[in-house]
């Protein structure tokens, strides 16, 4: 018995594997592929300075005497071993608990966004009075075959960087040197970037979160820039809602954008540019007011061309990170299939309203019973046409004065069959301006009116419904209230 016992003891733990760390150099320089441009890179550098409370960020490509980029923030500044942690790859667990203005995801963003673009990266970091430095040399590490973190001194660094950390008295000094992969055979990549970061970090800029954020490259301020045009006269600020998932709002905001002939050179320019106007519709996802997603429909509708004065703002809180799938370089989120209904019925009203700016260009959106000169005729095939209204007053006076009103009518359906449909349709496509005509003024308005009335003054009944139906009727009714005091005149 004794013996059968000893045989059912379970044997000692037997430890089969063993510790298998990643080759540094070559891990280094895969994750120098990830992805990011000179821009991306840039703005994960922006983030951490936002997280570090910052209020103003300065970016600066220096060539001479040697080609080296630098950010330097303003923020809190990191100790000895808050810079040591920072320069880890990995250094947070993307699964943690994050505030609302930790921009950080992944503990990588400092690194990667930053070997991406150059071979040397050097941190400073003054906090307390205590100038930290740490520096990854991509050289120095495959030179050793390990993660070697350099320890440099003040005097192995550019002085200027130093220096306006000396000048502020605390904040944080991002180096980059051996610009291997930046397209700096100048300053083109980063005076590109110059747009990526306006738009990206714009409500930091405005000043939405608290006091306006900063940011100079090569000393000069971005612009500002607003993709929904909140505040203009002619848009359309619908209403917002939230949607409550897993105990966190996500707030979707949408907007219909004005149509581009009405906007003014600096509105366009607040709005990303002309171009901006026809490619970057549809969702706009923030997280943490940082945006990740400038425009696209995520597949939920299908574009057109009328759709593209609809921009919907969605405000991801960070604690719904592992639901959007955001990728390390903050550029990509796909919304969670739970949310996907409520997106699908909001976006519906939006593309109405933007489809109703395109096909009623200068009428009120609210006016749905007017007396058009020009009617929409669908026909069987799915397509439409354009004729001359024969009820409208001024074209029945025409007819009704006319010697030959066979004649007349034949070029009444010259006039229509000759409308430029397709070079309207390239023309405002590419959201070039279209001409507006002279506003007829008063006088010219009651000319007109008692002409129609005298053309009908044999006609009492229609003359009197003509009348009444003044204030909607082209062109008065583009000023009802001058058509209402024409009439008290007659």
């Amino acid at each position: 018995m004794a013996q059968i016992m000893d045989a059912r003891r379970p044997e000692p733990t037997i430890d089969r594997g063993m510790e298998l760390p990643p080759l540094a150099s070559m891990l280094m320089q895969s994750l120098r592929s990830v992805g990011y441009n000179t821009a991306a890179a840039l703005a994960d550098l922006v983030d951490n300075s936002i997280a570090a409370e910052a209020r103003t960020v300065r970016i600066a490509l220096s060539m001479v005497p040697v080609p080296y980029a630098a950010l330097v923030d303003d923020g809190n500044g990191m100790d000895e071993p808050g810079l040591i942690a920072a320069m880890r790859y990995g250094s947070r667990d993307p699964r943690d608990v994050r505030s609302g203005s930790d921009l950080g995801r992944f503990g990588l963003g400092l690194k990667t966004a930053s070997l991406s673009q150059c071979k040397r990266l050097t941190v400073a970091s003054l906090r307390d009075g205590r100038l930290n430095i740490a520096r990854w040399d991509l050289d120095e590490c495959d030179r050793r075959e390990s993660w070697w973190l350099e320890r440099p001194v003040a005097d192995e660094l550019p002085a200027e960087p130093l220096y306006i950390l000396q000048q502020q008295g605390k904040g944080t000094a991002v180096i980059w040197e051996k610009l291997d992969r930046t397209d700096v055979a100048g300053e083109q990549a980063f005076l590109d970037a110059a747009d990526h970061l306006a738009l990206v970090f714009h409500r930091y800029l405005g000043g939405e979160f608290g006091n306006p954020l900063s940011v100079l490259l090569n000393e000069r301020s971005l612009v500002l820039i607003d993709p929904f045009l909140e505040g203009h006269s002619r848009g359309q600020a619908l209403h917002a809602e939230p949607i409550w998932i897993d105990g966190h709002a996500v707030k979707v905001s949408p907007f219909v954008l004005p149509f581009p002939s009405r906007l003014k050179p600096g509105d366009l320019e607040r709005a990303g540019g002309r171009e901006s106007l026809k490619t970057r519709h549809g969702f706009y996802i923030y997280r943490g007011g940082r945006l990740v997603v400038p425009g696209g429909w995520f597949r939920i509708v299908p574009t057109d061309d009328l759709i593209r004065l609809a921009r919907i703002r969605i405000d991801v809180p960070v604690e719904l990170d592992r639901l959007w799938k955001v990728d390390i370089r903050k550029t990509i989120a796909e919304p969670p299939p739970l949310l996907r209904p409520h997106l699908r019925r909001i976006v519906g009203g939006v593309i109405d309203r933007s489809r109703r700016v395109y096909t009623h260009k200068g009428i009120p959106a609210d006016d749905t019973s007017r007396i058009p000169l020009w009617q929409r005729v669908d026909m069987r095939d799915g397509g439409a046409a354009w004729r001359i209204n024969k009820d409208h007053p001024a074209v029945r006076m025409l007819l009704a004065g006319a010697e030959e009103t066979q004649q007349f009518s034949s070029i009444l359906k010259l006039i229509e069959e000759s409308l430029p449909i397709h070079d309207i349709h390239i023309h405002t496509s590419n959201d070039q301006p279209v001409a507006e005509p002279p506003p007829f003024d008063e006088a010219e308005l009651e000319t007109l009116a008692r002409k129609l009335k005298a053309a009908f003054a044999d006609k009492p009944e229609l003359a009197a419904r003509m009348l009444e139906n003044l204030p909607i009727t082209e062109p008065f009714s583009r000023d009802p209230d001058a058509a209402r005091r024409i009439l008290g005149r007659l």
